[in-house]
Protein backbone atom coordinates (compact mmCIF):
# COMPACT_ATOMS: atom_id res chain seq x y z
CA UNK A 1 0.00 0.00 0.00
CA UNK A 2 1.31 3.46 -0.89
CA UNK A 3 2.31 5.80 1.90
CA UNK A 4 -0.25 8.35 0.74
CA UNK A 5 -3.05 5.78 0.98
CA UNK A 6 -1.90 4.69 4.44
CA UNK A 7 -1.90 8.31 5.59
CA UNK A 8 -5.42 8.74 4.27
CA UNK A 9 -6.65 5.61 6.07
CA UNK A 10 -4.94 6.68 9.27
CA UNK A 11 -6.46 10.17 9.23
CA UNK A 12 -9.91 8.78 8.44
CA UNK A 13 -9.77 6.26 11.29
CA UNK A 14 -8.11 8.56 13.83
CA UNK A 15 -10.43 11.52 13.23
CA UNK A 16 -13.46 9.30 12.63
CA UNK A 17 -12.94 7.49 15.93
CA UNK A 18 -12.41 10.77 17.79
CA UNK A 19 -15.50 12.43 16.34
CA UNK A 20 -17.65 9.36 16.98
CA UNK A 21 -16.56 9.23 20.62
CA UNK A 22 -17.30 12.94 21.05
CA UNK A 23 -20.69 12.58 19.34
CA UNK A 24 -21.57 9.60 21.56
CA UNK A 25 -20.61 11.51 24.71
CA UNK A 26 -23.00 14.34 23.79
CA UNK A 27 -25.78 12.19 22.32
CA UNK A 28 -26.22 10.03 25.42
CA UNK A 29 -27.55 12.87 27.64
CA UNK A 30 -29.25 14.66 24.73
CA UNK A 31 -31.23 11.49 23.93
CA UNK A 32 -32.65 11.63 27.47
CA UNK A 33 -33.79 15.22 26.86
CA UNK A 34 -35.60 14.03 23.72
CA UNK A 35 -37.31 11.34 25.79
CA UNK A 36 -38.41 13.96 28.32
CA UNK A 37 -39.80 16.17 25.54
CA UNK A 38 -41.58 13.38 23.66
CA UNK A 39 -42.58 11.61 26.91
CA UNK A 40 -42.03 8.17 25.42
CA UNK A 41 -39.28 5.74 24.52
CA UNK A 42 -35.70 5.37 25.71
CA UNK A 43 -33.29 6.27 22.94
CA UNK A 44 -29.93 6.03 24.69
CA UNK A 45 -29.58 2.21 24.33
CA UNK A 46 -30.00 2.58 20.56
CA UNK A 47 -27.52 5.48 20.53
CA UNK A 48 -24.94 3.38 22.37
CA UNK A 49 -25.45 0.38 20.08
CA UNK A 50 -25.21 2.38 16.83
CA UNK A 51 -22.18 4.42 17.81
CA UNK A 52 -20.42 1.36 19.21
CA UNK A 53 -20.98 -0.51 15.94
CA UNK A 54 -19.53 2.40 13.96
CA UNK A 55 -16.56 2.67 16.34
CA UNK A 56 -15.88 -1.06 16.08
CA UNK A 57 -15.87 -0.83 12.28
CA UNK A 58 -13.39 2.07 12.25
CA UNK A 59 -11.17 0.48 14.91
CA UNK A 60 -10.96 -2.81 13.00
CA UNK A 61 -9.94 -0.94 9.85
CA UNK A 62 -7.25 0.85 11.82
CA UNK A 63 -5.92 -2.38 13.30
CA UNK A 64 -5.99 -4.43 10.09
CA UNK A 65 -4.46 -1.84 7.76
CA UNK A 66 -1.19 -1.61 9.63
CA UNK A 67 -1.35 2.06 10.62
CA UNK A 68 -0.99 1.36 14.35
CA UNK A 69 -0.09 -1.45 16.71
CA UNK A 70 -0.44 -2.39 20.37
CA UNK A 71 2.79 -2.81 22.32
CA UNK A 72 1.17 -5.45 24.54
CA UNK A 73 -1.59 -7.93 23.76
CA UNK A 74 -2.64 -8.78 27.34
CA UNK A 75 -5.53 -6.32 27.44
CA UNK A 76 -6.89 -7.57 24.11
CA UNK A 77 -6.73 -11.15 25.38
CA UNK A 78 -8.59 -10.17 28.55
CA UNK A 79 -11.32 -8.49 26.49
CA UNK A 80 -11.77 -11.64 24.40
CA UNK A 81 -11.91 -13.81 27.52
CA UNK A 82 -14.41 -11.42 29.10
CA UNK A 83 -16.73 -11.46 26.08
CA UNK A 84 -16.60 -15.26 25.99
CA UNK A 85 -17.42 -15.57 29.70
CA UNK A 86 -20.33 -13.13 29.44
CA UNK A 87 -21.69 -15.03 26.42
CA UNK A 88 -21.51 -18.35 28.28
CA UNK A 89 -23.18 -16.77 31.29
CA UNK A 90 -25.99 -15.43 29.09
CA UNK A 91 -26.53 -18.89 27.60
CA UNK A 92 -26.80 -20.31 31.13
CA UNK A 93 -29.09 -17.49 32.29
CA UNK A 94 -32.29 -17.56 34.29
CA UNK A 95 -33.72 -15.36 31.53
CA UNK A 96 -31.83 -15.29 28.22
CA UNK A 97 -33.79 -12.31 26.95
CA UNK A 98 -32.68 -10.19 29.91
CA UNK A 99 -29.13 -11.47 29.69
CA UNK A 100 -28.61 -10.81 25.98
CA UNK A 101 -30.68 -7.65 25.48
CA UNK A 102 -30.72 -6.33 29.03
CA UNK A 103 -33.61 -5.96 31.45
CA UNK A 104 -36.00 -3.14 30.47
CA UNK A 105 -34.96 0.15 32.12
CA UNK A 106 -31.51 -1.29 33.02
CA UNK A 107 -30.08 -2.62 29.73
CA UNK A 108 -26.96 -4.22 31.23
CA UNK A 109 -27.00 -7.41 29.16
CA UNK A 110 -24.49 -9.02 26.82
CA UNK A 111 -25.08 -6.41 24.10
CA UNK A 112 -24.24 -3.55 26.45
CA UNK A 113 -21.07 -5.26 27.68
CA UNK A 114 -19.99 -5.66 24.05
CA UNK A 115 -20.52 -1.91 23.66
CA UNK A 116 -18.45 -1.19 26.78
CA UNK A 117 -15.55 -3.29 25.53
CA UNK A 118 -15.82 -1.63 22.12
CA UNK A 119 -15.58 1.81 23.73
CA UNK A 120 -12.47 0.69 25.59
CA UNK A 121 -10.90 -0.68 22.41
CA UNK A 122 -11.76 2.37 20.28
CA UNK A 123 -10.50 4.91 22.82
CA UNK A 124 -7.43 2.72 23.37
CA UNK A 125 -6.75 3.01 19.62
CA UNK A 126 -6.51 6.82 19.56
CA UNK A 127 -2.88 7.62 18.82
CA UNK A 128 -2.67 11.40 19.16
CA UNK A 129 -2.67 13.22 22.49
CA UNK A 130 -4.67 16.16 21.18
CA UNK A 131 -7.52 13.83 20.24
CA UNK A 132 -7.55 12.36 23.73
CA UNK A 133 -7.80 15.91 25.09
CA UNK A 134 -10.71 16.63 22.75
CA UNK A 135 -12.59 13.65 24.17
CA UNK A 136 -11.99 14.85 27.75
CA UNK A 137 -13.22 18.33 26.88
CA UNK A 138 -16.32 16.71 25.35
CA UNK A 139 -16.95 14.94 28.66
CA UNK A 140 -16.78 18.28 30.49
CA UNK A 141 -19.13 19.82 27.92
CA UNK A 142 -21.67 17.01 28.26
CA UNK A 143 -21.29 17.27 32.04
CA UNK A 144 -22.14 20.98 31.84
CA UNK A 145 -25.35 20.16 29.97
CA UNK A 146 -26.18 17.47 32.53
CA UNK A 147 -25.38 19.78 35.45
CA UNK A 148 -27.45 22.70 34.16
CA UNK A 149 -30.37 20.34 33.59
CA UNK A 150 -29.94 19.01 37.14
CA UNK A 151 -30.00 22.51 38.64
CA UNK A 152 -33.17 23.35 36.68
CA UNK A 153 -34.62 20.05 37.88
CA UNK A 154 -33.61 20.61 41.49
CA UNK A 155 -35.32 24.01 41.68
CA UNK A 156 -38.26 22.84 39.50
CA UNK A 157 -37.87 25.77 37.13
CA UNK A 158 -39.24 23.85 34.12
CA UNK A 159 -41.15 20.92 35.67
CA UNK A 160 -42.68 19.74 32.38
CA UNK A 161 -39.23 19.26 30.87
CA UNK A 162 -37.43 17.99 33.97
CA UNK A 163 -40.09 15.77 35.55
CA UNK A 164 -39.03 12.66 37.47
CA UNK A 165 -40.46 10.19 39.98
CA UNK A 166 -42.69 11.74 42.63
CA UNK A 167 -41.12 9.42 45.20
CA UNK A 168 -37.68 10.90 44.53
CA UNK A 169 -39.00 14.43 44.15
CA UNK A 170 -40.29 14.44 47.73
CA UNK A 171 -36.72 14.11 49.04
CA UNK A 172 -35.02 15.97 46.15
CA UNK A 173 -33.06 12.96 44.85
CA UNK A 174 -32.49 14.52 41.43
CA UNK A 175 -31.46 12.10 38.64
CA UNK A 176 -30.39 14.74 36.10
CA UNK A 177 -29.92 13.13 32.69
CA UNK A 178 -28.65 9.85 34.17
CA UNK A 179 -31.90 8.24 35.32
CA UNK A 180 -31.02 8.00 39.02
CA UNK A 181 -29.28 10.13 41.64
CA UNK A 182 -26.61 7.46 42.18
CA UNK A 183 -25.86 7.25 38.45
CA UNK A 184 -25.64 11.05 38.28
CA UNK A 185 -23.23 11.07 41.22
CA UNK A 186 -21.03 8.45 39.53
CA UNK A 187 -21.00 10.57 36.38
CA UNK A 188 -20.02 13.72 38.25
CA UNK A 189 -17.34 11.94 40.30
CA UNK A 190 -15.54 11.13 37.05
CA UNK A 191 -15.92 14.72 35.82
CA UNK A 192 -14.58 16.00 39.14
CA UNK A 193 -11.51 13.83 38.57
CA UNK A 194 -11.03 15.38 35.13
CA UNK A 195 -11.41 18.89 36.58
CA UNK A 196 -9.08 18.21 39.52
CA UNK A 197 -6.39 16.83 37.21
CA UNK A 198 -6.74 19.80 34.87
CA UNK A 199 -6.36 22.21 37.79
CA UNK A 200 -3.13 20.53 38.90
CA UNK A 201 -1.65 20.16 35.41
CA UNK A 202 -2.70 23.63 34.17
CA UNK A 203 -0.08 25.67 32.37
CA UNK A 204 -1.50 29.13 33.10
CA UNK A 205 -3.99 30.86 35.38
CA UNK A 206 -6.78 30.79 32.77
CA UNK A 207 -6.65 27.01 32.65
CA UNK A 208 -6.57 26.88 36.44
CA UNK A 209 -9.72 28.99 36.69
CA UNK A 210 -11.48 26.92 34.02
CA UNK A 211 -10.70 23.57 35.64
CA UNK A 212 -11.34 24.87 39.16
CA UNK A 213 -14.78 26.01 37.98
CA UNK A 214 -15.40 22.57 36.43
CA UNK A 215 -14.36 20.88 39.67
CA UNK A 216 -16.58 23.05 41.87
CA UNK A 217 -19.52 22.60 39.48
CA UNK A 218 -19.17 18.79 39.63
CA UNK A 219 -18.94 18.86 43.42
CA UNK A 220 -22.12 20.95 43.61
CA UNK A 221 -24.04 18.43 41.50
CA UNK A 222 -22.78 15.49 43.59
CA UNK A 223 -24.01 17.25 46.74
CA UNK A 224 -27.42 17.74 45.09
CA UNK A 225 -27.71 13.99 44.53
CA UNK A 226 -27.19 13.21 48.26
CA UNK A 227 -25.52 9.95 47.15
CA UNK A 228 -23.09 8.59 49.72
CA UNK A 229 -21.23 6.57 47.10
CA UNK A 230 -20.68 9.78 45.17
CA UNK A 231 -19.32 11.52 48.26
CA UNK A 232 -16.94 8.61 48.83
CA UNK A 233 -15.75 8.87 45.23
CA UNK A 234 -15.16 12.60 45.71
CA UNK A 235 -13.04 11.85 48.78
CA UNK A 236 -10.80 9.61 46.66
CA UNK A 237 -10.46 12.32 44.00
CA UNK A 238 -9.55 14.90 46.66
CA UNK A 239 -7.07 12.52 48.29
CA UNK A 240 -5.28 11.98 44.98
CA UNK A 241 -5.44 15.68 44.19
CA UNK A 242 -3.94 16.78 47.52
CA UNK A 243 -1.23 14.10 47.32
CA UNK A 244 -0.12 15.31 43.90
CA UNK A 245 -0.38 18.97 44.90
CA UNK A 246 1.89 18.53 47.90
CA UNK A 247 4.45 16.79 45.71
CA UNK A 248 4.32 18.80 42.51
CA UNK A 249 2.89 22.25 43.29
CA UNK A 250 6.28 23.97 43.58
CA UNK A 251 6.57 23.58 39.82
CA UNK A 252 3.61 25.96 39.35
CA UNK A 253 5.27 29.35 39.95
CA UNK A 254 2.33 31.44 38.69
CA UNK A 255 0.44 30.76 41.93
CA UNK A 256 1.30 33.08 44.82
CA UNK A 257 0.52 30.49 47.49
CA UNK A 258 2.52 27.30 47.92
CA UNK A 259 0.93 23.86 48.18
CA UNK A 260 0.83 23.82 51.99
CA UNK A 261 -0.96 27.17 52.24
CA UNK A 262 -3.44 26.23 49.52
CA UNK A 263 -4.18 22.85 51.13
CA UNK A 264 -4.70 24.42 54.58
CA UNK A 265 -6.94 27.13 53.12
CA UNK A 266 -9.06 24.61 51.21
CA UNK A 267 -9.39 22.29 54.21
CA UNK A 268 -10.38 25.20 56.46
CA UNK A 269 -13.03 26.32 53.96
CA UNK A 270 -14.53 22.81 53.80
CA UNK A 271 -14.59 22.48 57.60
CA UNK A 272 -16.23 25.91 57.91
CA UNK A 273 -18.98 24.93 55.48
CA UNK A 274 -19.56 21.63 57.34
CA UNK A 275 -19.70 23.47 60.67
CA UNK A 276 -22.30 25.92 59.34
CA UNK A 277 -24.37 23.02 57.97
CA UNK A 278 -24.15 21.24 61.34
CA UNK A 279 -25.09 24.31 63.40
CA UNK A 280 -28.00 25.23 61.12
CA UNK A 281 -29.24 21.61 61.09
CA UNK A 282 -29.06 21.53 57.30
CA UNK A 283 -31.14 18.68 55.72
CA UNK A 284 -28.11 17.37 53.84
CA UNK A 285 -26.13 17.18 57.08
CA UNK A 286 -29.05 15.40 58.79
CA UNK A 287 -29.15 12.84 55.97
CA UNK A 288 -25.38 12.40 56.13
CA UNK A 289 -25.44 11.75 59.90
CA UNK A 290 -28.36 9.33 59.60
CA UNK A 291 -26.72 7.37 56.78
CA UNK A 292 -23.43 7.35 58.68
CA UNK A 293 -25.19 5.84 61.70
CA UNK A 294 -27.02 3.31 59.52
CA UNK A 295 -23.85 2.37 57.71
CA UNK A 296 -21.50 2.09 60.68
CA UNK A 297 -23.98 0.32 62.96
CA UNK A 298 -23.52 -3.21 61.53
CA UNK A 299 -19.76 -2.69 61.40
CA UNK A 300 -19.82 -1.95 65.14
CA UNK A 301 -21.75 -5.11 65.97
CA UNK A 302 -25.37 -3.99 65.61
CA UNK A 303 -27.88 -6.31 63.96
CA UNK A 304 -28.22 -5.78 60.21
CA UNK A 305 -31.68 -4.41 59.48
CA UNK A 306 -33.54 -3.47 56.32
CA UNK A 307 -32.36 0.14 56.80
CA UNK A 308 -28.66 -0.58 57.38
CA UNK A 309 -26.54 1.23 54.80
CA UNK A 310 -29.71 2.44 53.01
CA UNK A 311 -30.79 -1.19 52.72
CA UNK A 312 -27.55 -2.27 51.04
CA UNK A 313 -26.14 -4.33 53.92
CA UNK A 314 -29.19 -6.58 54.09
CA UNK A 315 -29.09 -7.14 50.32
CA UNK A 316 -25.37 -7.90 50.43
CA UNK A 317 -25.78 -10.29 53.37
CA UNK A 318 -28.58 -12.20 51.66
CA UNK A 319 -26.92 -12.14 48.24
CA UNK A 320 -23.77 -13.84 49.55
CA UNK A 321 -25.84 -16.97 50.15
CA UNK A 322 -26.15 -17.47 46.37
CA UNK A 323 -22.40 -17.68 45.71
CA UNK A 324 -22.12 -21.51 46.07
CA UNK A 325 -24.63 -22.00 43.26
CA UNK A 326 -23.59 -19.13 40.96
CA UNK A 327 -19.81 -18.88 41.35
CA UNK A 328 -18.93 -20.42 37.97
CA UNK A 329 -21.14 -18.71 35.36
CA UNK A 330 -23.58 -16.75 37.49
CA UNK A 331 -27.31 -16.42 36.97
CA UNK A 332 -26.84 -14.46 33.74
CA UNK A 333 -26.19 -10.76 33.07
CA UNK A 334 -28.89 -8.42 34.38
CA UNK A 335 -30.78 -11.13 36.30
CA UNK A 336 -29.93 -10.23 39.88
CA UNK A 337 -33.55 -9.38 40.67
CA UNK A 338 -34.77 -12.76 39.42
CA UNK A 339 -32.11 -14.55 41.44
CA UNK A 340 -32.54 -12.55 44.64
CA UNK A 341 -36.34 -12.56 44.77
CA UNK A 342 -36.57 -16.23 43.91
CA UNK A 343 -35.73 -16.70 47.60
CA UNK A 344 -36.18 -13.37 49.38
CA UNK A 345 -39.48 -11.45 49.30
CA UNK A 346 -39.93 -7.80 48.47
CA UNK A 347 -38.64 -5.43 51.15
CA UNK A 348 -41.34 -2.80 51.80
CA UNK A 349 -42.57 -3.40 48.24
CA UNK A 350 -39.07 -2.62 46.92
CA UNK A 351 -37.75 -4.83 44.12
CA UNK A 352 -33.96 -5.16 44.15
CA UNK A 353 -32.92 -5.60 40.53
CA UNK A 354 -29.29 -4.78 41.33
CA UNK A 355 -26.90 -5.72 44.14
CA UNK A 356 -25.94 -2.07 44.84
CA UNK A 357 -22.33 -3.16 44.53
CA UNK A 358 -20.93 -3.55 41.03
CA UNK A 359 -18.39 -6.20 42.00
CA UNK A 360 -20.90 -8.33 43.89
CA UNK A 361 -23.29 -7.90 40.96
CA UNK A 362 -20.74 -9.32 38.51
CA UNK A 363 -19.84 -12.17 40.88
CA UNK A 364 -23.46 -13.31 41.27
CA UNK A 365 -24.72 -12.75 37.72
CA UNK A 366 -21.63 -13.62 35.65
CA UNK A 367 -19.49 -15.71 37.99
CA UNK A 368 -16.13 -15.57 39.72
CA UNK A 369 -14.06 -16.07 36.52
CA UNK A 370 -15.72 -13.00 34.97
CA UNK A 371 -15.15 -10.93 38.13
CA UNK A 372 -11.46 -11.86 38.08
CA UNK A 373 -11.29 -11.03 34.37
CA UNK A 374 -12.98 -7.66 34.94
CA UNK A 375 -10.64 -6.80 37.81
CA UNK A 376 -7.71 -7.80 35.60
CA UNK A 377 -8.93 -5.41 32.89
CA UNK A 378 -9.23 -2.61 35.44
CA UNK A 379 -5.85 -3.48 36.92
CA UNK A 380 -4.08 -3.62 33.54
CA UNK A 381 -5.49 -0.26 32.49
CA UNK A 382 -4.71 1.39 35.84
CA UNK A 383 -1.18 -0.01 35.82
CA UNK A 384 -0.48 1.59 32.45
CA UNK A 385 -2.19 4.85 33.43
CA UNK A 386 -0.12 5.02 36.61
CA UNK A 387 3.11 4.21 34.76
CA UNK A 388 2.47 7.12 32.42
CA UNK A 389 1.43 9.43 35.25
CA UNK A 390 4.56 8.91 37.35
CA UNK A 391 6.86 9.23 34.34
CA UNK A 392 8.27 12.45 32.93
CA UNK A 393 5.68 12.18 30.14
CA UNK A 394 2.72 12.71 32.48
CA UNK A 395 -0.04 14.85 30.97
CA UNK A 396 -3.51 16.09 31.85
CA UNK A 397 -4.93 13.01 30.13
CA UNK A 398 -3.02 10.56 32.32
CA UNK A 399 -3.86 12.49 35.51
CA UNK A 400 -7.53 12.89 34.55
CA UNK A 401 -7.96 9.20 33.73
CA UNK A 402 -6.24 8.15 36.97
CA UNK A 403 -8.34 10.45 39.19
CA UNK A 404 -11.65 9.77 37.42
CA UNK A 405 -11.27 5.99 37.18
CA UNK A 406 -10.15 5.61 40.81
CA UNK A 407 -13.06 7.76 41.99
CA UNK A 408 -15.56 5.70 40.00
CA UNK A 409 -14.17 2.30 41.02
CA UNK A 410 -14.34 3.20 44.71
CA UNK A 411 -17.91 4.52 44.54
CA UNK A 412 -18.81 1.32 42.64
CA UNK A 413 -18.70 -0.52 45.98
CA UNK A 414 -22.00 1.23 46.73
CA UNK A 415 -23.24 1.88 43.21
CA UNK A 416 -24.78 0.32 40.14
CA UNK A 417 -23.40 0.18 36.61
CA UNK A 418 -25.66 2.03 34.17
CA UNK A 419 -24.88 2.95 30.58
CA UNK A 420 -25.64 6.68 30.99
CA UNK A 421 -22.62 6.89 33.30
CA UNK A 422 -20.60 3.72 32.75
CA UNK A 423 -19.81 4.52 29.11
CA UNK A 424 -17.54 7.32 30.36
CA UNK A 425 -15.60 4.88 32.55
CA UNK A 426 -14.73 2.61 29.63
CA UNK A 427 -13.68 5.52 27.44
CA UNK A 428 -11.46 6.88 30.23
CA UNK A 429 -9.85 3.47 30.75
CA UNK A 430 -8.96 3.33 27.06
CA UNK A 431 -7.73 6.92 26.83
CA UNK A 432 -5.39 6.50 29.78
CA UNK A 433 -4.05 3.06 28.92
CA UNK A 434 -3.67 3.99 25.25
CA UNK A 435 -0.90 6.45 26.07
CA UNK A 436 1.28 3.48 27.03
CA UNK A 437 -0.11 0.60 25.00
CA UNK A 438 -0.61 1.86 21.45
CA UNK A 439 1.84 3.18 18.92
CA UNK A 440 1.21 4.86 15.58
CA UNK A 441 3.11 3.43 12.62
CA UNK A 442 2.76 6.76 10.83
CA UNK A 443 5.85 8.80 11.62
CA UNK A 444 4.18 12.10 10.82
CA UNK A 445 1.46 11.54 13.43
CA UNK A 446 3.18 9.69 16.27
CA UNK A 447 3.16 11.42 19.67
Amino acid sequence: MKEKDRNLIYRFCELGGTYLLIALIFMMPISVIFRQILMRGEYFPVVLDLFSAALLFITLIKLTQGVMRFKQKLLLILLLIGISLIFLSALNSLNQSFSFQGKPSRYEGFTTWCCYFTLLLSSLSLCEEKHRRWVLYAMLGAGLINGIYTIIQYFEIMPRLTYYSELYREVKLVPGLCGNANFLAANMVMLSGIGAAGFIMAQNWRQELFFLGSLMFSITIVLMTKAMGGLLGLCIVFLLMITVMLKEWKQRPHWRMDSGQLTILGTAAILLVLLIMLVTNHPLMQRFIQQLQDGLGPLLGETISEKSGSGRYLVWKNALNFIPQTWLLGSGPDTFGLLYHSVYPLNNAQYYDKAHNEYLEVLLTMGLPMLLCLLSIYGTCLKNILQRFISKQATWVSAACLFAVCGYLVQAFFGISYMLSAHLLWILLGLGAGQQLNESKMRNYAD
